[in-house]
């Protein structure tokens, strides 16, 4: 704090109220994830006088809430032009209040609902007995919360009078513009769920085996590539002088040249790159992990960004935002927003514009140069052959060898 403000009257006034025993804390923890100077000196301002208004009505620290955030900026609106950020600025200060103990990260004004109190259970159960992947726990809890809102919105819990008619209906209406392989995983979600309520004794009968999987005709689309040199142009547009730009360069080639999915390159960690031996280990999971070589053109472009552009924090991730707060990607959108960006830089109309486009073109290419498709499979690391099977339907060179003549002699 003293870094930020020299005058001595000025650290006294931010240090008054409740929350002056945790605004140093607060402010240094702005600090270590990069916030600038200027921004930790809005932040000091707008909390210390958070905390004179809560002083003045007489509110102690461990009572602070989110509804008082809320009617504390309305009331400072009167006063002065808010700022967009002063809402998340103050909700980050109370995070930062539950992670000291200072407050409590339950609600006080309310018990949780039935329908919390059972997805609450069920995520235990995925958790501690299932030792389920936590994408897949987010996944099924959402699943399972929109399931029972269905159900049971507006009216009592009670599972004796479900029946598979009403749990086809949520599907129905869930999955009305789902892409199949989307509904496959609602209907999934939902026969994991039915299939705990019967272990916990809710159901009688499993209603899971009354549920149909959806039509999904395998090998049924061709898989979307991109044309070599727009894949060099792509590369080409990340402006490796700025640290986001030495960041998504990185990011591109690891996605291109190995081939790796999104959400393995978010999974990335700094041990994880093996300098010595030349070697990048891949985590998809909890339990896979697969050791691929680093090309020279992809460990040259980490070593830039990691020595030069990765800000520096506490997080152990390769891969941080480039802008405040400095943390790890929090999902495979944060790649494929860079791939989204990257691609309308470089004028390329794409087919996709998720990661997953580079992963197909690399796969493409190697079939092109006369790779066979098992040892395609292993570059991408498929558990099982049938998934590379769907790349025979680009090798059109093969298939015009062994296609029979059109009627007619045309060709």
């Amino acid at each position: 704090m003293e870094e930020l403000f020299v005058r001595p009257r000025a650290l006294t006034r931010m240090r008054e109220g409740p929350l002056g025993m945790c605004i140093d804390t607060f402010i240094g923890s702005l600090a270590a994830k990069g916030y600038s100077r200027d921004s930790r000196r809005r932040a000091a301002w707008l909390v210390g006088d958070f905390s004179r208004w809560l002083d003045g009505r007489g509110v102690a620290a461990a009572a602070v809430a989110e509804d008082l955030v809320d009617a504390f900026l309305r009331g400072r609106r009167r006063r002065r032009a808010p700022r967009a950020e002063d809402r998340s600025t103050l909700l980050r200060l109370l995070a930062h209040l539950a992670a000291q103990g200072i407050i409590s990260t339950h609600s006080p004004e309310r018990d949780p609902t039935a329908i919390e109190q059972i997805e609450a259970e069920y995520v235990d159960y995925m958790r501690y007995e299932r030792n389920l992947a936590p994408a897949t726990i987010r996944s099924n809890r959402i699943t399972a919360r929109n399931l029972l809102t269905f159900l049971f919105a507006g009216g009592p819990l009670t599972f004796d009078s479900v029946a598979a008619r009403d749990v086809m209906a949520h599907i129905r209406l869930t999955t009305k513009a789902c892409r199949p392989n989307s509904a496959c995983r609602v209907v999934g979600g939902v026969r994991a769920f039915l299939r705990f309520a019967l272990y916990r004794g809710w159901l009688d009968t499993d209603l899971s085996a009354h549920i149909p999987a959806p039509a999904v005709w395998s090998q049924s689309s061709i898989p979307r590539s991109l044309q070599d040199d727009q894949v060099l142009r792509t590369i080409a547009q990340c402006d490796q002088a700025t640290p986001s730009g030495c960041r998504d360069y990185a990011v591109i080639l690891l996605l291109a040249r190995l081939g790796l999915r999104a959400g393995e390159v978010v999974a990335l960690q700094l041990e994880d790159i093996d300098w010595h031996t030349g070697e990048l280990l891949v985590r998809n999971g909890q339990t896979r992990v697969d050791r691929l070589p680093l090309p020279y053109e992809v460990g040259q472009a980490l070593a830039q960004y990691l020595s030069e552009a990765r800000p520096r924090c506490s997080s152990r991730q390769v891969f941080l935002r480039a802008q405040a707060p400095m943390e790890g990607f929090s999902s495979g959108t944060a790649v494929a927003a860079i791939v989204r960006r990257a691609l309308e830089r470089a004028g390329v109309d794409a087919p996709s514009k998720g990661a997953h486009v580079l992963r197909h073109t690399l796969a493409t290419r190697l079939l092109r140069e006369g790779s066979s498709l098992p040892e395609i499979g292993e570059v991408l690391r498929h558990r099982q052959q049938q998934t590379t099977t769907i790349y025979a339907k680009v090798d059109f060179p093969s298939l015009r060898a062994i296609a029979p003549s059109w009627p007619g002699g045309a060709q």
